[in-house]
């Protein structure tokens, strides 16, 4: 993000300058900034340290200390022949090498492994890059971005494999390889031009690997004699001073806080009893604490109830009818629940369990036919059976139904698959009798 430099940056200098002649120990951003606010409006901190920066290139000020950093003048820094301090502002900085890698890399230690030969206008990498490229082994297609950062890693071990990448893309801006088209079956290549072996036909050749010379080896120094223990200088007999301990008591209840013990309850573990006596006592705080515990209410069973609002054949009026048909037979409903456009009744009734899928009929109004949805429905309710079935083998599965020909007409398709699974079907007609079948 560019920073917010005024129109006039030799003017800015200018003026810092001009205000560090006047402070000796120099100035932070932020109160240069101040200072600046009524010549140059709208300026901040992050432009001031711009510009400082720009003064530090040039050798006119210098910048120390830590948090704030404050930006001082150079003895020296301004020109002594008479010349104006604007001529000190309007020095250009000079650009910075664009080199991402060190030229002062460290090199190996591997007397096989030769290092790329360097020229001013050539950085070692680059120039490696181009002397694996030209290799007569390498293929005429060239090699991918690991290939070449693999074959230099040697000469470069503390060079970040991402960096050959960038220094591929420089010597493709200068001719000097080219590189091949993104695709999805073939990764990049890059290869090296006519031009670049020209220019690396014109380097000078690399300088032989000199091995080190081995060190002579240190004549081994005799050990001093062990030095007599003085007299009187042995350790003491005495007793050494340890702080007060609290009692046991203040120690039982302070681990018991750390270790986030129940105050009201005993620490048992600090009892003197024995493993037994420990198991009787937490037996007995048991029950104790069972005995406080308040109950919970049994959940009350809420039968569905007859609505007057709705047909006789809609789901709540069908599993109402046989509710109120299961009670006068004395059977117990234990369960009612309702998922989607059915109802499911668990009673007991003579010893047995009885599961009961309620189905209704559908409404007028949907956007499908009722036909059609009593279909969906009446398939549904029967997997259900099906599943119960697996569940409970020994329980009866009923499927309850509104007594219309659709559903009389759909049990008959389907008797094989209820035999099977031993369900049963029961009907509801509009006087809420239920029939078995």
């Amino acid at each position: 993000m560019a920073l917010p430099v005024p129109e006039s940056a030799a003017g800015t200098r200018e003026d810092i300058l001009r205000m560090l002649t006047g402070a000796p120990e120099g100035l932070s951003d932020r109160e240069l900034a101040e200072a600046l606010a009524e010549l140059h409006p709208g300026i901040d901190y992050k432009a001031v340290n711009h510009q400082c920066r720009k003064l530090v290139g040039v050798g006119a000020v210098e910048r120390v200390g830590t948090r704030p950093v404050r930006t001082r003048l150079l003895p020296g820094g301004l020109p002594d022949d008479g010349s104006s301090v604007a001529s000190v502002a309007e020095r250009d900085v000079p650009p910075a090498p664009d080199r991402p890698i060190r030229d002062d890399a460290a090199p190996t230690d591997d007397p096989g492994v030769s290092l790329a030969p360097t020229t001013p206008g050539l950085p070692p990498v680059q120039a490696g890059v181009l002397a694996a490229l030209a290799d007569g082994a390498v293929d005429p297609a060239g090699l991918t971005d690991n290939e070449i950062a693999a074959a230099l890693a040697p000469a470069h071990p503390d060079v970040d494999p991402k960096a050959f990448n960038y220094q591929c893309r420089k010597l493709v801006k200068a001719g000097l390889v080219e590189r091949t088209a993104r695709s999805k079956d073939a990764p990049i290549r890059t290869r090296i031009t006519d031009a670049g072996r020209e220019e690396l036909a014109g380097l000078p050749e690399p300088e032989p690997a000199t091995e080190p010379e081995p060190e002579p080896a240190a004549e081994p120094q005799p050990e001093p004699e062990p030095a007599p223990p003085a007299v009187g200088t042995g350790p003491s007999r005495r007793p050494r001073h340890r702080p007060k301990a609290p009692s046991d008591d203040v120690a039982r209840i302070r681990r018991s806080e750390r270790d986030g013990d129940d105050p009201d309850d005993p620490p048992l573990r600090f009892l003197p009893f024995s493993a037994s006596a420990t198991v009787v006592l937490r037996e007995r705080l048991a029950q104790r604490a069972a005995l406080r515990a308040v109950p919970e209410p049994p959940q009350e069973v809420v039968l569905p109830v007859r609505d007057v609002l709705q047909g006789w054949s809609r789901t709540q009026n069908v599993a109402a009818a046989v509710a109120s048909w299961l009670e006068r037979r004395g059977a117990t409903v234990r369960r009612v629940s309702g998922q989607g456009p059915a109802l499911d009744l668990v009673a007991s009734l003579d010893g047995d369990d009885v599961h009961v899928e309620v189905t209704g009929w559908p409404p007028d109004g949907a956007r499908t036919h009722p036909s059609t949805l009593a279909a969906d429905w009446f398939r549904a309710a029967g997997s259900a059976a099906v599943q119960r079935r697996r569940a409970h083998p020994r329980s009866r599965i009923v499927v309850a139904l509104p007594d219309t020909r659709r559903y009389r007409s759909l049990a008959a398709d389907a008797g094989p698959v209820l035999a099977d699974a031993r369900a049963e079907v029961w009907f509801v007609d509009a006087a809420g009798r239920v029939q078995l079948s």
